[in-house]
């Protein structure tokens, strides 16, 4: 296998094709003319081939040397971009954060804009998915994840205390009538949420309701098209409590039974184990006020 040349012979042959010239060249790697001429001529002895036809009127690529230039200038394109987003200031602006579609359009969106008040000289970039669990090889400077906290190997702390509740749109409560116990509800078409542990039948379980564990009528991978549908239908989700909270409170979600169930289960934030850049502990700082006073304002379940 062919070694790879110097590198300072590939820079000065991208620049002088992509240039047209070994001056111009020179002027933007400011070096001299005969150097660049140099080391264009160690390349052409490294990889034995002539790259550059030399004539009077300048330099003519030659058939190869054409078709390594673009992998080349993209080669320098791409060690330039990902030295500049490690290590240059975006590096040190940019906070890139992952969390479930529930969390992030539920609790993180409508709340992003006073993070950027209070920290403007940040830049957040935000990317979800229908479930966001914790992954080992994640690039992300913070996730929000659901699940139990297991995750020996990162940094961990709970933001979320929940339990398990029911909820429907008020048209709903007002054409059925409350329920008048977790029996009557079972009559209720029966919307729930995949992925978890826990579901309808430990709800009913926790109620007293023994021996009737009717399965869901609707299963969504998301809070959000659960919350989507049961605004628009005549059913009952059963959900966890910290993403319906700003629904409750607003009334366009109400309960129509009392009964809760508590859960292990949370919303942890997760980051690499010793991270003290700024950056991430002004945003973990901040998340965990908003989780605060969020929680300041919830119902005593």
């Amino acid at each position: 296998m062919t070694s790879l040349p110097p590198l300072n012979a590939l820079r000065a042959f991208e620049a002088s094709a992509r240039l047209g010239s070994f001056t111009r060249a020179g002027e933007e790697l400011h070096v001299t003319q005969a150097a660049v001429s140099q080391q264009v001529k160690l390349l052409e002895r490294h990889l034995d081939c002539q790259l550059f036809i030399r004539e009077a009127k300048g330099l003519r690529l030659t058939d190869i040397g054409r078709s390594y230039l673009p992998p080349l200038t993209q080669a320098f394109h791409n060690l330039h971009s990902s030295t500049e987003e490690l290590f240059g200031e975006r590096s040190r602006t940019q906070i890139s954060v992952k969390a479930s579609s529930s969390f992030a359009e539920h609790f993180l969106a409508p709340r992003l804009h006073r993070f950027l008040a209070e920290y403007p000289r940040f830049r957040l970039r935000i990317s979800s998915s229908p479930w966001t669990v914790f992954e080992d090889d994640s690039n992300a400077d913070v996730e929000i994840c659901n699940g139990y906290g297991d995750w020996s190997n990162r940094q961990v702390e709970r933001l979320t205390t929940e339990h398990w509740l029911v909820v429907c749109s008020p048209e709903t409560l007002d054409q059925r009538g409350a329920p008048g116990s977790a029996r009557e509800l079972c009559e209720w078409p029966l919307y729930s949420v995949l992925g978890y542990r826990e579901g309808w039948h430990q709800w009913l379980a926790c109620q007293q309701v023994d021996g009737l564990a009717p399965p869901a009528a609707l299963e969504f991978d998301t809070t959000t098209l659960a919350m989507q549908a049961v605004r628009r239908g005549d059913g009952v989700l059963l959900t966890r409590s910290f993403l319906v909270e700003d629904a409750l409170r607003d009334g366009s979600l109400v309960r129509p039974h009392a009964g809760v169930m508590a859960t292990r289960g949370g919303h942890y934030l997760v980051c690499q184990r010793g991270d003290q850049r700024p950056k991430v502990l002004a945003f973990c700082d901040w998340l965990k006020r908003e989780v605060r006073h969020h929680g300041a304002g919830l119902r005593r379940w």
